[in-house]
């Protein structure tokens, strides 16, 4: 790379940190999802409790591999628990895809595309985003991208090894999120568009490749033999149910709402139906260069594969959830690139292309990243831990030093592990004491508070009531009616400027 190259990419870099960190730490999201990892990320290096599943998909009985975990647990310790530090860690980790998604566009188009494509990765909104995304997926941004590049090494430049960084990739990936499963297809897929390249292929790097597979995925190998092939035996109910359930047509005129979508926060966001009309244009400007430039089409199978890839979803199921759709943003973003410096020849028009694209993303930046993650990723809008500060502030200060007993309304129900997070590292550090907790408390998720048993008389109660998107209003009218027994309301503390997205607090008599 030249001088100005570096130089260019730097500022980049520092762009995308600056985006990311506009308004760190007051736009951080944490709810259960966080609490959870919190509690379990630490255990693993506070008392040994390895771990061989990590939390939770979408669908029973599957999980995500325990490398998040394993990930953000230092990081918690070195922050003393506070939540800020791993999130800040995710941003400056996202920031740095820059440089990978730089050097994959300078492999496919050189230097302009790579430039270009970093500039683009940066300014998304989609990608500041998954910055804030406090969760397991986030990471899997950049190992997707490792996977893609190890089939640039492997299918373009002929180089065997590129195989490996493919595996590490995907076995990164599917441990981060697991529907990145589907990137097995894609795997198969180059395979055999790449096959003349595995005639070079020797014993020893076979067994390497092998060797490579099952530690990749050792923890999924590992947790199917201790609980009797669990995985295996979900994924072929799901992917035999979602054969059978019929409307196709619907499901892929979904895929391509959300096709659409992505492209409105990566690319263009302005004018109702312009992102269908933009997909369009993708497809007919690629068509377009692949009959006239027969150079640029081993570079456009990569890249079309990869803006395509998702729609192996929808034989898992789970090509409506936003985040499994993870895998396509750096694509979609790499093969705009590619398409600008290839079809558009006037400098003027290439510049009016970043200032549209650029204007597009800063526009969804500033009305939607100081209030958090979109709704799409996190339902419970506001649940922010800036506020959940402030209320917890609000709760020891107006309790004057009497114990406190506290009650939640939680998303999910009756799950007080936020809570317990939140009083167990601020409120005991800050404080000195955590409250005692009323009402019910479902068994055997993480958090310590003691349940409250009419042992204290002399008490301070607050009631809490998280944001109430997604939630029936039924449960909050009967979590509401339940808490009359501990007095009347003698004050309320709300935290947010929306009703369903913001945090509410009442003392009672």
């Amino acid at each position: 790379m030249t001088k100005t190259t570096k130089t260019l990419l730097v500022v980049i870099f520092a762009w995308a940190l600056a985006l990311r960190l506009l308004w760190f730490p007051e736009n951080i999201y944490f709810g259960y999802d966080q609490a959870r990892d919190a509690f379990e990320s630490q255990a693993i290096y506070k008392t040994g409790d390895l771990k061989l599943i990590g939390p939770s998909t979408s669908l029973e009985g599957l999980y995500h591999g325990p490398l998040y975990w394993y990930l953000v647990g230092p990081i918690y310790l070195l922050s003393s628990g506070n939540a800020s530090g791993p999130a800040l860690f995710l941003s400056v980790l996202n920031a740095l895809g820059v440089f990978i998604i730089f050097y994959i566009g300078k492999k496919l188009g050189g230097n302009l595309v790579g430039i270009i494509a970093a500039f683009l990765y940066a300014t998304s909104f989609e990608q500041t985003q998954y910055a804030l995304y406090f969760g397991n997926p986030a990471p899997a941004v950049l190992t997707i991208m490792l996977f893609y590049l190890g089939f640039i090494y492997f299918g373009l430049e002929k180089k065997l090894w590129g195989l490996l960084l493919a595996i590490i990739g995907l076995g990164l990936s599917v441990s981060f999120q697991f529907f990145l499963l589907y990137l097995s297809g894609i795997f198969i897929f180059f395979l055999l568009i790449f096959r003349k390249n595995l005639k070079k292929f020797k014993l020893k790097y076979m067994l390497a490749l092998l060797i490579t597979a099952v530690i990749s995925f050792s923890t999924f190998i590992l947790a199917d033999i201790k609980y009797g092939a669990r995985t295996a035996n979900v994924l072929l109910k799901v992917v035999t149910n979602n054969g059978n359930s019929g409307g196709f047509l619907k499901i892929i005129g979904n895929y391509f709402n959300r096709l659409a979508m992505h492209l409105e926060h990566n690319i263009f966001s302005f004018g109702q139906n312009t992102s269908k009309l933009l997909l369009f244009a993708i497809i007919i400007a690629s068509f377009i260069l692949w009959t006239r430039n027969k150079k640029a089409r081993p570079s456009l199978v990569v890249l079309l594969v990869w803006f395509f890839s998702s729609s192996l979803l929808i034989f898992l199921g789970g090509h409506n959830l936003y985040y499994s759709n993870i895998g396509i943003s750096a694509g979609i973003l790499l093969l705009t690139s590619y398409l600008i410096v290839n079809l558009i020849k006037s400098k003027w028009w290439i510049f009016l292309s970043f200032v549209v694209i650029t204007i597009s993303n800063l526009n969804l930046i500033f009305e939607q990243n100081p209030k958090g993650v979109i709704s799409d990723i996190y339902v419970q809008e506001g649940m922010l831990l800036s506020r959940q500060l402030r209320l917890l502030d609000y709760i020891y200060e107006s309790s004057r030093g009497k114990p406190i007993v506290v009650s939640a309304s939680t998303m999910p129900l009756k799950i007080n592990t936020t809570w317990a997070y939140l009083f167990e590292w601020y409120g005991n550090k800050k404080y000195g004491r955590v409250p005692f907790w009323a009402g019910e408390a479902a068994p055997g998720y993480p958090g310590n508070l003691s349940l409250w048993k009419s042992q204290v008389q002399d008490y301070t109660m607050f009631t809490i009531l998280e944001p109430t998107r997604g939630v029936r209003q039924a449960f909050v009218d009967e979590f509401l009616s339940t808490q009359k027994q501990y007095g009347d309301v003698s004050e309320e503390k709300r935290f947010g400027d929306k009703p369903q997205a913001t945090l509410v607090v009442q003392r009672r008599k």
